[in-house]
């Protein structure tokens, strides 16, 4: 029986294996945004009031808004902060709650939790994805390249 040969000049298993590591890679990417995102381990959620916003100028390379916000840490001192957040981002208007993610160690390095409504979990969904695609073409081609060595075993 004729050798199998792979018409592009790449395996399927080395496009398979490819596929698995950039789909971790992609996970990991993924998670870390996720974690970035809604706070890290030991991060303090808290209540924050909005000052003011502003938006950016149409000319200015990147687009959003500028929001300051106040809260309170342990202790009673008050916070105040100022942070850009891009159009996909989603906040309320001046005088609204929101959340605010600090550590405890730093307080006056607060930052607002912008809801993305879900899109930060997109990387790291499609990383899994794509893993598990790869190693689905992992165990194929292994399976293949099996019944293969078995056919010419037995002719």
């Amino acid at each position: 029986m004729a050798e199998y040969r792979n018409i592009t000049g790449v395996s399927a298993l080395r496009a398979a294996l490819t596929a698995v590591l950039c789909g971790i890679l992609l996970t990991g990417i993924g998670v870390t945004i996720i974690w970035n995102g809604r706070g890290w381990p030991g991060e303090v959620y808290d209540t924050a009031t909005l000052i003011s916003s502003s938006e950016t100028p149409l000319g200015a390379k990147r687009q959003g808004t500028h929001y300051d916000f106040q809260y309170a840490v342990p202790g009673g001192r008050q916070v105040v902060l100022s942070e850009m957040v891009t159009r996909s981002g989603s906040v309320n208007r001046d005088g609204d709650s929101v959340t605010v993610l600090y550590s405890p160690d730093a307080p006056e390095d607060g930052r607002l939790w912008v809801s993305r409504d879900g899109a930060e979990f997109l990387p790291a969904l499609g990383g899994t994805a794509l893993a598990f695609v790869g190693l689905w073409g992992v165990i194929h081609e292994l399976l293949q390249r099996r019944r293969r060595r078995q056919v010419t075993a037995r002719a």
